[in-house]
């Protein structure tokens, strides 16, 4: 599962293991979208084995294992029920073998101090990528979060596995949260968080406020005053959270600290006060100040003001140059290199 840790770095190890992806094998992103254990099995750098779920996994977030011992290199699967699954499974594993067999990703790797969780990270961040490209990210997602209901669109919508859905979600909470797979009995089967802990592989969840009504209904259920059980029994700090069925088996849910789209307002938790809501910001490309009253960018977490503007344009627009032959303000890729006239002067 993707420790909360791990939400800012993870993605950008993703985006560079798929350009090594892309460098070996040009042209096989769409078959790997697509159908990703028929697309690996054309392959001749590793080979892939379904085998039973053992239900050992270790520290790994999905049911196989990478076994570099082996000629090519073997990505275990485990004989999931959904073919989906199998398919995230195995992408995960592929994200194990390039980090394995690259010089650069693994050196990545090696300047965490927890390479082995950050290295898991990585690899369902990569998986999601592949089966859930950025088209398939609506844009309320984007611009205030997701929320239940939009993890099951996203499964609906796309050839991707319910666990690729949680992760790219995840990926858009403004604050502190988690994405979490269960059961119909409320036992969590997956779970990607971002700034929070989340509830371990196999916890029993179905007394939590949350979990609780979602089981007694076939709706979306939400509760402002929800938690998380640890596997020690313990309690996380108070959430806001939402849960939606996928289908009659399956069960996500979202819970965030503060920030959650399906709410006007939620008020900072004690433990967190980082809600921004109803307080006042100052564009740093307009000048213009503007009260708050929704969710960051995903990208750069400040708010946006009543033009769109956020820290994304502010940083940008310092990377701008002025052109000594028109006298326009133009973007770096305007310029061949380091000249100070733009393409279409030169």
């Amino acid at each position: 599962m993707i420790r909360g840790r791990f939400a800012a770095e993870a993605p950008k190890q993703a985006e560079a293991m798929l350009g090594v992806l892309l460098q070996r094998h040009p042209g096989t992103l769409p078959g790997l979208q697509q159908d990703p254990l028929d697309e690996l099995d054309r392959w001749s750098e590793v080979q892939v084995s379904l085998e039973p779920e053992s239900g050992e996994s270790g520290r790994c977030s999905v049911a196989g294992s990478y076994q570099h011992q082996t000629r090519p290199p073997t990505l275990v699967v485990g004989t999931a029920r959904s073919r989906r699954r199998r398919g995230f499974t195995a992408l995960h594993e592929l994200g194990h073998h390039l980090q394995k067999t690259d010089t650069g990703l693994g050196n990545n790797l090696f300047a965490r101090q927890d390479s082995e969780a950050f290295e898991e990270a990585a690899c369902d961040a990569f998986a999601a990528r592949i089966l859930l490209p950025d088209l398939h990210i609506a844009e309320s997602v984007r611009r205030s979060g997701p929320t239940a209901p939009d993890a099951v669109e996203m499964f609906q919508a796309s050839q991707a596995s319910r666990e690729a859905c949680c992760v790219r979600a995840s990926q858009y909470l403004p604050g502190g949260g988690a994405v979490v797979l269960l059961d119909a009995a409320g036992t969590v089967l997956f779970a990607a968080a971002s700034g929070l802990i989340p509830p371990a592989r196999g916890t029993d969840q179905s007394t939590t406020p949350l979990i609780a009504a979602a089981l007694q209904t076939a709706g979306t259920s939400q509760r402002d005053r929800t938690y998380v059980l640890w596997r020690s029994g313990d309690r996380s700090d108070l959430l806001y959270g939402q849960a939606a069925w996928f289908d009659e088996e399956y069960l996500v849910a979202v819970l965030a600290e503060d920030n959650v789209p399906w709410r006007k307002l939620t008020a900072p938790r004690p433990e967190s006060g980082t809600s921004r809501y109803r307080s006042w910001w100052t564009c740093e490309t307009c000048q213009e100040e503007f009260r708050v009253i929704e969710a960051g960018c995903p990208e750069c977490g400040q708010p946006r003001c009543e033009e769109g503007h956020c820290g994304c344009r502010a940083a940008r627009t310092q990377q701008d140059r002025t052109c000594d032959e028109c006298r326009l303000v133009l973007a770096p890729a305007r310029f061949a290199g380091a000249s100070t006239i733009c393409r279409d002067c030169s």
